[in-house]
């Protein structure tokens, strides 16, 4: 039995710390924002109207991706604060209960985006040729997005164990593919006719169930970590519990976001094909900026959640702003990168002289917004790891609904700037949501809020 015991994985999680952590989760992330920008060139390849079309429909996708991912990350955080505290068969009970709860939910999302997409870009106001793109990529495309959520239960398997580098492989997996299925959807081969956005959406779904078996085959086989989904289903209720108190609100900030971003797309469309066009390309460049933030966000994530199980909170505040430094760093120097180079990176995608002119300022813009997107994400998902996930994604949804998309529109239609006018108010929401999670972590009501900190409240 102890030879048993000593054989099961352990976490190594704090024994890597945030660089050992995050340097694979750097080419992790750089990977998954390059698909987007490998996806809009081969489209415009196609025509301008093919990349608009799927630009304008991203965040759909993004906003059932959001909801598998988030759940995911809620479980996981939980997961790590009962294997931070040493509880191994709970923590990885909890894997198993929020690995089946994640796999219903994408079935769920898979055929809301297959069959409910086509419906949402009908009813923007979509040049007819524009729609006809967006209805097709959105017919296939639900089913990667199923795929990825699949993916992202391993994805947070592998990072509660501290073996991040493992997905950094699925997703050069991942790049590949997709880049060798849009590339013959786009240009043919070997007596294989170009099959156009068709194509390139069944060459993503193709990838991601590439990328999805290599993941599931190094967790099962390689490292060998028993995921018990007996005990998961059978514990169901009382363990997904906890998950879904953290997953329910946080869930809503970034589906709301992407929301936002679609009506933000709506708005620009409203202005005209040029306004779309030129939104989707800055959008889908500074996209890439997230990496860093994200690859380190993640990292944070996977060490608070541990050190908030042990109730180490001077070592998570410290952690934080270590994170936060370099974040900003980081991802001001790369959109800096992306703002000096505006040109060269708009002719990637087209020749038209509007767009490289109007595509100069909606850089600007989307360089400003950065820091505080930066502040966003790392206090953000610190947060909701640690358990306190209810007011900032209210406060969030308040903000952007309210303050937000209502100022997007009354700049860009009646005070006629247009695009201009719809950056601009993407700059004071990003603000204004940044700092507003500044201000409630440094209140400490999150040292309150994790599952420990609960299940002794509930034992009082």
């Amino acid at each position: 039995m102890k030879s048993a015991h000593r054989q099961v994985p352990q976490s190594r999680v704090l024994d890597k710390g945030i660089w050992g952590m995050s340097r694979p989760m750097f080419i992790d992330q750089a990977v998954t924002y390059t698909i987007p920008l490998v996806d809009m060139y081969f489209l415009s390849r196609i025509s301008d109207s093919a990349a608009a079309a799927v630009g304008a429909i991203t965040p759909l996708v993004f906003v059932a991706n959001a909801f598998l991912i988030v759940s995911a990350f809620a479980g996981a955080s939980i997961a790590s604060q009962r294997i931070g505290a040493n509880d191994y068969a709970r923590g990885n009970a909890t894997i198993a209960a929020y690995a089946v709860f994640v796999m219903v939910l994408a079935l769920i999302a898979a055929l809301t985006v297959n069959h409910g997409g086509p419906w949402v870009a009908s009813a923007m106001s979509l040049s007819a040729d524009v729609e006809q793109h967006a209805r097709t990529y959105l017919s296939i495309i639900g089913w990667m997005v199923a795929l990825w959520g699949c993916r992202v239960i391993y994805q947070t398997v592998l990072n509660i164990y501290g073996e991040p580098q493992w997905n950094t492989y699925s997703n050069i997996i991942l790049f590949v593919s997709n880049i060798i299925g849009c590339s013959v959807a786009v240009y043919g081969f070997m007596g294989i006719p170009p099959t156009g956005v068709q194509g390139v959406a069944i060459a993503s779904v193709i990838a991601a169930g590439m990328s999805l078996t290599f993941v599931a085959l190094v967790v099962h086989l390689k490292l060998r970590i028993h995921i018990p989904l007996r005990e998961g289903i059978k514990n169901f209720g009382v363990l997904i519990t906890p998950v879904v108190m953290i997953a329910a609100p946080s869930i809503l900030e970034p589906m709301s976001f992407q929301a936002y971003m679609i009506a933000l797309n709506w708005i620009a469309a409203e202005v005209g094909d040029l306004a779309l066009k030129v939104k989707v390309y800055a959008y889908n460049t500074f996209l890439f900026c997230l990496m860093i933030s994200i690859a380190l966000g993640m990292a944070t994530e996977a060490i608070i959640a541990q050190r908030v199980g042990r109730q180490e909170f001077d070592l998570v505040d410290k952690q934080l702003k270590q994170t936060l430094k370099l974040s900003l760093i980081g991802t001001t120097a790369l959109a800096l990168t992306w703002l000096l180079f505006n040109k060269p990176i708009l002719q990637l995608f087209s020749d038209d002289p509007e767009v490289i002119t109007i595509g100069l300022w909606a850089f600007v813009l989307s360089f400003l917004a950065e820091p505080w997107r930066t502040v966003n994400i790392t206090i953000g998902s610190a947060l909701r790891c640690a358990g306190d996930a209810a007011f900032t994604s209210i406060s969030s949804i308040g903000v952007i609904w309210l303050f937000s998309v209502p100022l997007a529109y009354i700049l860009a239609i009646p005070f006629g700037l247009g695009l201009y006018g719809l950056l601009i108010a993407a700059v004071l929401d990003e603000c204004i949501r940044a700092l507003i999670k500044r201000w409630r972590w440094k209140q400490g009501k999150w040292m309150h809020t994790g599952i420990a900190a609960r299940e002794a409240r509930l034992i009082e």
